[in-house]
């Protein structure tokens, strides 16, 4: 069926929306085009584009509730005292990898299997919630092509995982009707589309659309800040000219900054932390709600303290000598957390460093391929972290002299609009590898070059060197998004009736064996020649082909004489 709906989903480690457009004439024109979005979510009393990436499940792991309202219903039966065996979810996206920080209120850390079927239960619930409002215009779910948000600075493996998580919870298996977008990405079409200008050193005001406007995204959600850099070509298209650069500074960890070096301090200990989060964790949610509202109004000037009120449930919990340490913190108040402004100040430098570092390395990576190009580079800020005073103003400081910093309307919404801006008509030229990847192959042995271990002699007697690393693209290479990368190989022996390919990516930009340390092998291509055994063995050729420009790698192997292709199904290992 035609495709005449566009459908994205960003969801985030704080917060998921999802937007929409039809595609018609009058939509080609992209600052034409009328993109629908959600702001009324349950339990949200004021509009906001995104409700909260939170669950709720039973004891049975059966579905309670989600977003604003599961963290309601949690709160409702934590002060009935009716907690037992349920289980209340937040921050899961940053667990889709061993060693990720997602986790249940209870302090339990999620593996990647739990966190992947918890993003399940999330994304089918916003998916039908899409599904139905577009079916309610007149169009059927078959009309679709959907597109889902990925930080730029996850592994192939991540990517793998939230594939499967979309289909597992009713998105299509089918690259025509689904597709991963980098969420940097998408904010820089939301950026061109609405209109962000920048200065030339002439002095006159140039698009993001004008030949050779150069900008980086610093994309700063609710996990992960992503730091990408982009120039436009003549064709208006966009050509990624820096490398991937991030890291899980985003605004939840301001808040574990805070839980941390405010609320443990002001209760006595971590241990007093732990028996709040184990016997009154809607009270511990209470409190980062009031510091969440609180934080955004925090600048670099800020001089007025912050009021935080102690929950009820946790005062019960203090006992005598706690509640007088506690008052003996902030003369003598103990009904409240106050958090004086000096402190809010160090709760954040606890994070925005480790983003100012980013941005310098990226603009440092951009200096490496200007060119002799005139004038400052430009900084655009977006993602919910992005409305932050104190992350803005910090920025517009680290960087004066060096870049501009602008922040394009509705920063939160930058990623969600931007992503059905690119799936509706791509215009990005090419990308940059994250690793180098490639395969295994024999090759001749050279004495005295080739390790001995790696000697091997065939049937036939040539003297071969094994577990070479044919390289198909290097680390950070500008790979164009059709761009296919070919090799040819042929069998060893007579008899060879298939011909299987490892795949692998390193992290170095030229590794020559694949046992070298760092790669790591990610998938596996096997491809049958019994069409083909009859022939002479330089008659029995495959052509194996790699494209890197798109978010997933297209692996396809090619029996030459025949013309029979096998398309890979490349399953990334968790270290890829």
């Amino acid at each position: 069926m035609k495709q005449r709906i566009i459908a994205a989903i960003d969801f985030g480690t704080h917060g998921t929306g999802y937007a929409w457009t039809t595609i018609e004439d009058r939509h080609k024109d992209a600052k034409k085009r009328a993109v629908h979005f959600r702001t009324r979510w349950q339990d949200l009393p004021t509009p906001y584009p995104k409700n909260l990436t939170a669950l709720l499940l039973d004891s049975e792991g059966e579905l309670v509730a989600w977003g604003h309202e599961a963290r309601r219903k949690w709160v409702v039966r934590s002060a009935r005292g009716e907690t037992d065996g349920y289980q209340y979810f937040s921050n899961f996206k940053m667990s889709l990898a061993t060693g990720g920080d997602g986790s249940d209120l209870s302090g339990g850390t999620l593996s990647p299997a739990k966190s992947k079927e918890l993003v399940t239960h999330y994304l089918r619930n916003i998916y039908s919630l899409a599904v139905a409002e577009i079916e309610q215009s007149g169009h059927s779910r078959d009309e679709i092509r959907w597109c889902l948000t990925v930080p730029a600075i996850w592994s192939d493996y991540q990517k793998q995982l939230m594939w499967q998580a979309a289909v597992g919870a009713g998105l299509p298996n089918d690259e025509r009707r689904l597709q991963l977008v980098i969420e940097p990405e998408a904010a820089a079409y939301h950026a061109r589309v609405s209109g962000v200008r920048t200065v030339r050193a002439s002095g006159r005001r140039a698009n993001l659309m004008t030949k050779g406007s150069r900008f980086l995204v610093a994309d700063c959600g609710g996990g992960t800040v992503d730091i990408t850099a982009y120039r436009t070509d003549d064709r208006n298209r966009l050509e990624e000219i820096g490398r991937d650069f991030g890291g899980k500074f985003g605004s939840e960890y301001v808040n574990q900054s805070f839980l941390e070096m405010i609320l443990a301090k002001r209760l006595g200990s971590f241990e007093v932390m732990e028996r709040v989060q184990a016997e009154a964790p809607s009270a511990l949610l209470e409190v980062l709600s009031s510091w969440e509202k609180a934080k955004v109004n925090v600048d670099t000037t800020s001089q007025d303290d912050i009021f935080l009120q102690l929950p009820a449930a946790i005062d019960r919990l203090l006992c005598k000598e706690e509640r007088i340490a506690l008052g003996d913190q902030q003369d003598g108040i103990t009904d409240h957390i106050v958090v004086t402004a000096s402190e809010a100040r160090e709760i954040f430098e606890a994070v925005v460093p480790s983003i100012l570092e980013l941005v310098d390395k990226q603009l440092t990576e951009m200096k490496t391929q200007r060119r002799n190009a005139p004038g400052r580079e430009l900084v655009i800020l977006v993602g919910g972290f992005a409305s932050s005073p104190y992350l803005q103003e910090r920025l517009q400081e680290h960087l004066t002299g060096r870049a501009d910093v602008l922040v394009p309307p509705e920063p939160q919404v930058a990623v969600l609009l931007g992503a059905v801006h690119y799936t509706y008509d791509p215009q990005t030229k090419s990308r940059r590898t994250k690793f180098t990847y490639g395969c295994n192959v024999l090759t001749d042995f050279r004495p005295g070059v080739d390790p001995e271990e790696k000697k091997t002699i065939l049937r036939d007697g040539r003297v071969q060197c094994k577990d070479g690393f044919q390289i198909f693209a290097s680390a950070g290479q500008s790979v164009a998004v059709d761009e296919e990368i070919i090799h040819s190989f042929s069998p060893v022996d007579e008899d060879q009736k298939t011909l299987m390919f490892t795949l692998y990516a390193s992290n170095d930009k030229r590794p020559r064996f694949v046992t070298d340390p760092g790669c790591v092998q990610i998938g596996v291509v096997e491809v049958d020649l019994t069409e083909v055994i009859d022939l002479p063995l330089s008659s029995r050729s495959v052509s194996l082909s790699m494209m890197f420009g798109e978010v997933q790698i297209r692996v396809t192997a090619v029996v030459q004489e025949t013309g029979a292709a096998t398309v890979a199904q490349v399953r990334f290992t968790e270290a890829a």
